[in-house]
């Protein structure tokens, strides 16, 4: 789960850059609104740790929760002419934001092993 935090951490950074260029270029307000909101989603989940299956699912729906505010992005962004690296930055975006889901989803049930368990596990 640390190494999904930290992905998710990388990922909210590089919202954060796109939302940037977008408000660089001009896009309509509700672009970079939109973005730091779904940053703000994954980044409000990577700080802290999350052993219990109870937490690991509130990774998933932090996931899950990403994806509305770039549904919302790209929408805005859609049929404007001049957006079109905005709009395809945010759709690359929301492709990891898909990868992030299927990875919370594989390790919702996961639990966590003791150091000495893992010596002959590979």
């Amino acid at each position: 789960m640390f190494r999904l935090r930290m992905f998710a951490a990388l990922v909210a950074i590089v919202t954060l850059g796109v939302m940037v260029l977008a408000f660089v270029m001009e896009a309509p307000i509700g672009v970079p609104i939109a973005l730091l909101v779904a940053a703000a989603c994954l980044a409000a989940i990577t700080p802290f740790d999350a052993p219990t299956r109870r937490e690991r699912n509130r990774v998933l729906i932090a996931c899950l929760l990403y994806l509305v505010p770039l549904a919302v992005a790209v929408w805005f962004a859609h049929g404007i002419p001049g957006f079109e690296r905005v709009e395809a930055a945010v759709i690359v975006l929301s492709q990891l934001g898909v990868g992030l889901i299927c990875w919370a989803f594989a390790t919702r049930k996961r639990r966590r092993m003791p150091q000495p368990r893992r010596y002959f596990d590979n």
